[in-house]
């Protein structure tokens, strides 16, 4: 393995731009500076430490850590209580938070916590890092190192991480439609009937909602209302982790404009949802949404959502669309397929990592039925 020598930093603007230019990440989008710094900025509650990898004194790889506190008691909830040492573990994070050193992105569905130049072996990296994390100088000493999403690609670079026992783990795939269809109605004709007759309802129940696509002045002035209707949906996770600030979205629109897509749904003048995607290359990446649960059941404002997720991507004249890892079977319907993700876990004390690998084995994603809709 290469010798590297490691530098870390607190902030992304203490990192020269010249960095960015020697690594080439400086227009990868979420590797660029100003992506990083949008999500610095805006969500300071995080701990951020960035670790510049170099190889004969020349940048050759970029980490992206964030340490945050984390409850686990709903995740406890998940494992079967099928052993007497599952069930202590379970005990012991029942209402504990615990403080997690994420090398990654906590809002972001993907392996986008390390970046290494084209020509270096991205495996040694992973391999340095895996052994580095544990000896981060940062505030607060995490008690769990997380290294995530990494498709069946990347994780066979990741998976070297296992060498200093990390142990890994399935998390819920990515939903991802490949575009093959000139226009909408294209695409609606290329489905079995009963899946057509669905897209068609949610158009037809969603007809009294105006969507709109905000600026970054507009994101700022319906902050606090679009912010609560994040909440709602947040509210619902497994896991309690900090909630991204909207004003990450604005900060994002000014820097990248069209590449960040902001559309609200309102009935009236009542807000009751927004969408978000970041355009990537030949991918439309949805990212975060809020909704009013409520107006959600009269007036499918999350499946319209969906079809206006497929009506941007077809306009765009994009590839494919990235759904994101949630209600898995409803974008399954549409003709989404999973994008398998795997991550890795490890406790800074050997003994308690140890008690781990049980937990870890037990962890099951949910369940659900992967529907083919399309026409053969």
């Amino acid at each position: 393995m290469s010798n590297y020598t490691c530098t870390s930093y607190s902030s992304i603007n203490d990192i020269d731009d010249r960095v960015f230019i020697t690594l080439d990440c400086q227009d990868t989008f979420y590797f660029s500076k100003p992506f990083l710094h949008a999500f610095e900025k805006a969500n300071p509650l995080i701990t951020y430490t960035y670790l510049l990898f170099s190889l004969n004194d020349k940048p050759v790889a970029l980490a992206i850590t964030q340490a945050i506190d984390i409850s686990l008691d709903m995740a406890s909830e998940k494992v079967p209580l099928t052993q007497q040492l599952a069930r202590s573990i379970q005990c012991y994070l029942s209402g504990k938070k615990t403080h997690i050193l994420v090398c990654g992105n906590i809002f972001l569905s993907g392996a986008y916590g390390l970046y290494v130049k084209t020509g270096i072996d991205k495996r040694s990296v992973y391999d340095t890092l895996s052994r580095k994390l544990k000896k981060l100088s940062i505030p607060k000493k995490p008690s769990l190192f997380f290294l995530k999403d990494f498709n069946a690609t990347e994780d066979a670079f990741a998976s070297i991480a296992e060498k200093e026992h990390f142990q890994s783990f399935t998390v819920e795939p990515n939903m991802r439609l490949r575009l093959r269809w000139k226009d909408y109605d294209s695409y609606k004709n290329a489905l079995k009937s009963k899946y057509r007759v669905k897209v068609n309802r949610a158009d037809t129940l969603s007809k009294n909602l105006t969507v709109q696509s905000l600026s970054a002045s507009e994101i700022r002035s319906n902050k606090d209302s679009l912010q609560l209707l994040y909440n709602n949906v947040t509210s619902k996770a497994v896991f309690n982790t900090l909630t991204i600030t909207i004003e990450t979205y604005a900060l994002l629109k000014d820097a990248f404009k069209d590449r960040i897509i902001f559309k609200t749904y309102s009935i009236g003048d009542l807000l009751v949802g927004f969408s978000t995607a970041f355009v990537v290359d030949n991918l439309l990446d949805a990212h975060f949404i809020g909704l009013n649960y409520e107006f959600n059941k009269t007036d499918a404002v999350y499946q319209r959502m969906l079809n206006d997720y497929i009506r941007q991507g077809l306009s765009l004249g994009v590839k494919e669309i990235n759904l994101g890892r949630t209600a898995s079977e409803i974008k399954s319907t549409l003709g989404a397929v999973p994008e398998q993700l795997r991550c890795y876990i490890k406790h800074r004390r050997t003994a308690t990592n140890m008690l781990f690998k049980p937990l870890v084995r037990q962890i099951e994603m949910t369940e659900y039925k992967q529907h083919t809709p399309f026409k053969k």
